[in-house]
């Protein structure tokens, strides 16, 4: 369904495209859809679930969101990376099986390394380089300053297992 603008009088918001340092920032999981991968390297059918990451940064002196989109694929080969996911939000533990429900990822915390990468049209991207498990995630981020501010820009959860 197209979504119907009045094009006479349009009004935009100031959202333009924040890219990264590259480093290590707090995150917290904004939303996820579950749908399935389009990519030719997958197998047919393969699902996917694709995570929204809103990170809060400082620009200018104001706290500001970015919201960075990592794709995880739920196929034998991409099993590794969903399990680091879910041990960096504290879904799992970082050793032995476990089963997760990942409806419920949504406002769980992390840390994770974020790197540009250049997409096929030429433009730079934030992408999602290494998920931290609590263990080995490192003390001093690059967003550490807008992380304390977070309040009041970023919705937190009651029962936040970091805090």
């Amino acid at each position: 369904m197209a979504e119907n603008y009045d094009v006479t009088n349009l009004s935009l918001d100031d959202n333009t495209f924040e890219l990264l340092p590259d480093g290590d920032y707090h995150f917290i999981v904004a939303k996820h859809e579950i749908g399935y991968a389009t990519s030719d390297k997958m197998p047919p059918n393969t699902r996917q679930f694709v995570c929204f990451l809103d990170i809060p940064v400082m620009v200018d002196g104001s706290p500001k969101t970015v919201t960075v989109r990592n794709n995880l694929n739920v196929y034998s080969k991409g099993l590794w990376a969903i399990r680091r996911f879910v041990e960096c939000i504290g879904m799992a533990p970082e050793k032995g099986r476990t089963n997760i429900d990942l409806t419920k990822m949504d406002g769980l915390e992390g840390i994770c390394s974020i790197s540009s990468y250049t997409g096929k049209n030429g433009n730079e991207y934030n992408q999602v380089s290494q998920f931290y498990p609590p263990s080995k995630a490192p003390t001093v981020t690059a967003n550490d300053d807008a992380w304390a501010k977070r309040d009041g820009f970023m919705t937190v959860m009651d029962d936040d297992p970091f805090n």
